[in-house]
């Protein structure tokens, strides 16, 4: 059964066409050479594989398996490194690896086990509980070859494998590819450098400016390219002008002649030479992978070197389904689970959804701090009277403090999500893995509402201790100079309004994180994305006095942002204060409002994610 067959993929950065109908054909237990100058499109064939990008013409089988058709299943038993390994800085070599081969589906101990063994592979076992970061070039590049082994893939692909490698590390490297093609794995080595792959490689494939002009086994190539002798002598331009006066093309090469005998006695060439010159070698040319190389990309391809393609383009017979790879279940689960422990790990976390209790309780204890000192002012004959205060007040106004910095915050984890992964490459270590774009997503999307729903409840959760600590939940009275108290706000009619603002404060929270995700989805940049996730949510409203009774529409009708309150919190302060003409204007949008937005932007966030050109 095929490894890997590609068969006449095009594909195209704008107008300019970068790969032009490339097909090529891995076995089981190749060790494939895939060979080009840089620029010549060898990543951009190695993305198209693994599904990074979509090729506008041509088919791609993984093990007989369409995988344009059946992604999750053509790459379940596919290791890969693409150009610069990507991995979480402040987490451990040991971590990163576990964290990854937890998301191909394995248990915990499992997952330690199979990251202790890849880290020894590539002989970074005492490096296991380094921060990644620490991680010298080569070190990284190792780690990148370590998580390509995860799970013991039956194909492998890796890009450029040796950059940054010292001499020691491309032998092992070396030695390790041996041995895991012995065992019968398919392996795809792209390079720019022929001594990489000079005595590895068993068939090999040629890239010149996006188009494969050689594709084959290598001892075949090797026949092709030895019909040609090398020649030196002096003089060499006269033994050049003999050997054009016989018919025949020679080819200069430093000091020496390249030259195709089209089925001449190799005897009489040399007596013709001799004839006019010291004549000091002529002999067939060595079959390196260099002349090659340099045949392929220095001349035109002879007829026979061109890749086989199956006649009358149709597909190989299906493999025996028992043979084929299996993909592991629920793949939203695992990208969900994934996202959960990396932002878990992240040492922004913690403050980020603590700032906003924090905030909380310093707007309670100032409340309490402003009604004690309006009280003695009271006792003092200064004023009449003042109100005592009331937990339901002190929390609507610490949730009103403290909401906009949770949003905040909530913006931009969410806008980080995907640009953050782009600019780290670690997106792309999530893809080749067994599964789809909307699975991340989805993943991301899921761990970033915890997040939110955490923070929230935290800051809930803080607001009413020190509420109740500080005030208790009853009446809110007024106290007059002679100590007679009246109730301005029965905290029977304030507990409804209270529970209505607490169940209303989720929904546009959710929907600030989907803004969030889809600004990550939609710029590349870090910092571009929280802007544009800013503009989302504060720039309509400018449209504000326009909408007039549609306003509702807003995000920021159902948020308070510490210059206006709207919002069902605002209505709570309102009703907590007793105010007869309490009012919440966008009632009848509570719902909808904030639904629409978080159902546009998770929609616009897939779209836009599945259209991103990952690295």
């Amino acid at each position: 059964m095929t490894a890997l067959e590609l068969q006449n993929l095009t594909f195209r950065y704008g107008r300019d066409a970068a790969v032009h109908g490339v097909s090529l054909s891995l076995q089981p237990g190749d060790c494939y050479g895939f060979l080009g100058h840089n620029g010549a499109g060898k990543t951009t064939v190695l993305r198209l594989a693994l599904g990074l990008l979509r090729p506008a013409t041509g088919s791609i089988r993984i093990h007989g398996i369409d995988a344009l058709a059946e992604p999750r299943r053509a790459r379940a038993a596919v290791g890969a490194l693409v150009e610069r390994p990507g991995f979480h800085l402040a987490a451990t070599a040991q971590q990163n690896l576990a964290w990854l081969a937890r998301l191909q589906g394995m248990r915990r101990t499992l997952a330690a086990a199979e990251a202790a063994r890849t880290l020894e592979l590539v002989g970074l076992a005492a490096q296991a509980d380094r921060a990644a970061g620490s991680f010298s070039l080569g070190m990284r590049q190792r780690l990148g070859v370590a998580q390509a082994l995860l799970g013991r893939p039956r194909l492998l692909l890796l890009d450029e494998p040796s950059n940054g490698l010292d001499p020691e590390g491309i032998a092992d490297l070396r030695r390790l590819l041996r041995q895991l093609a012995g065992e019968g794995t398919a392996v795809l080595l792209s390079s720019h450098l022929l001594q990489e792959l000079e005595g590895l490689c068993t068939r090999i494939g040629v890239l010149r400016e996006g188009r494969m002009v050689v594709e084959g086994g290598l001892d075949d190539l090797r026949r092709q390219i030895g019909a040609r002798h090398v020649v030196a002598g002096r003089p060499l331009p006269a033994l050049a002008q003999r050997l054009r006066d016989l018919g025949l093309a020679p080819e200069t090469v430093g000091n020496r002649l390249l030259v195709a005998l089209d089925g001449r006695q190799p005897g009489a060439v040399a007596r013709e030479l001799t004839a006019i010159g010291d004549l000091a070698e002529f002999a067939p040319e060595p079959a390196t992978l260099e002349a090659i190389y340099l045949r392929a990309t220095n001349g035109q391809p002879q007829p026979g070197d061109r890749p086989p393609v199956h006649a009358a383009g149709k597909a190989p017979a299906p493999a025996d389904a028992a043979l084929l790879p299996v993909p592991v279940p629920a793949p939203r689960w695992r990208a969900f689970a994934h996202e959960l422990r990396t932002l878990r790990a992240a040492r922004t976390i913690a403050p980020l959804l603590l700032a906003p209790a924090a905030f909380a309780l310093w707007s309670v204890f100032a409340y309490r701090h402003a009604v004690h000192g309006a009280l003695d002012r009271v006792r003092a004959g200064e004023l009449f009277s003042a109100d005592a205060g009331s937990g339901h007040l002190a929390m609507a106004r610490a949730l009103q403090a403290a909401l906009p910095v949770l949003a905040l915050g909530l913006l931009w984890l969410a806008s980080q999500s995907v640009a953050a992964d782009l600019a780290a490459d670690t997106l792309r270590n999530t893809l080749v893995r067994s599964l789809r774009r909307l699975d991340v997503l989805l993943g991301k999307l899921g761990a970033l509402l915890v997040a939110a729903g955490l923070g929230y409840a935290t800051t809930v959760l803080v607001a009413a201790l020190a509420a109740g600590l500080a005030f208790g939940f009853g009446d809110l009275e007024e106290v007059s100079r002679r100590g007679d108290r009246q109730v301005l706000a029965a905290a029977a009619d304030v507990a409804g309004a209270h529970w209505q603002a607490l169940r209303h404060g989720v929904l546009p929270l959710a929907a600030v994180v989907a803004v969030g995700l889809c600004a990550s989805a939609l710029v590349r940049r870090p910092t571009r994305a929280l802007a544009v996730a800013l503009l989302l949510v504060l720039g309509p409203e400018l449209l504000r006095d326009g909408l007039r009774d549609e306003a509702g529409w807003l995000l920021t009708s159902h948020l308070p942002t510490g210059l206006r309150d709207d919002s069902a919190l605002g209505f709570l302060a309102a009703v907590a204060r007793g105010a007869a003409d309490a009012l919440w204007p966008w009632a009848e949008f509570a719902v909808g409002a904030p639904l629409a937005w978080f159902a546009a932007a998770v929609v616009v966030a897939a779209l836009a994610l599945q259209r991103r050109r990952v690295g």
